[in-house]
């Protein structure tokens, strides 16, 4: 799979991705937007890595965080995931289309992460091998992958 994410100057960066891996990335946001919706998703543990309480020793702090800036923080996951979505087929994209892409990914990545349960030891080789995790494995690792690219091309210094 020829993959290459490289500076196109100024913070903007030159994306030539596969149009198979274009369409999955927009697929899996879509399917952020639509999980950050759910209200059903409330208790799911991806939901929790994707908004941690802002204080875990104080309950009523967290609740005012929550109150306070939940939506204006759901609302900027969904902005990114529509970024990606309306961006998926683009060659070039511009600095704050980066970002959303950076953001957007490593979202899917840690709802992914968190479901297949990774940690600093976990071994992917033997989750390739499992053919129940190998699919998510390799979505998850292509994502690392991809978010290290994107962040190097937008600032190659």
């Amino acid at each position: 799979m020829n993959v290459a994410i490289t500076s196109a100057g100024g913070g903007a960066v030159a994306v030539d991705l596969p149009e198979d891996l274009r369409d999955l990335l927009a697929s899996l946001a879509k399917q952020l937007a639509e999980l950050i919706d759910d209200p059903d998703a409330a208790d799911d543990p991806g939901m929790a890595r994707l908004f941690p309480p802002a204080a875990v020793d104080d309950p009523m702090e967290a609740l005012g965080f929550e109150q306070l800036m939940g939506d204006a923080i759901r609302a900027g996951k969904r902005e990114s995931a529509s970024i990606v979505r309306a961006t998926a087929h683009q060659k070039r994209l511009t600095p704050d289309e980066t970002l959303a892409w950076m953001r957007c990914l490593n979202d899917i990545r840690l709802l992914i992460g968190t479901r297949l349960d990774v940690r600093e030891d976990t071994d992917f080789e033997a989750m390739v091998d499992d053919p129940l995790l190998e699919q998510a494995a390799i979505v998850y690792v292509s994502l690392s992958e991809l978010v290290e690219m994107l962040s190097r091309a937008a600032d190659p210094s």
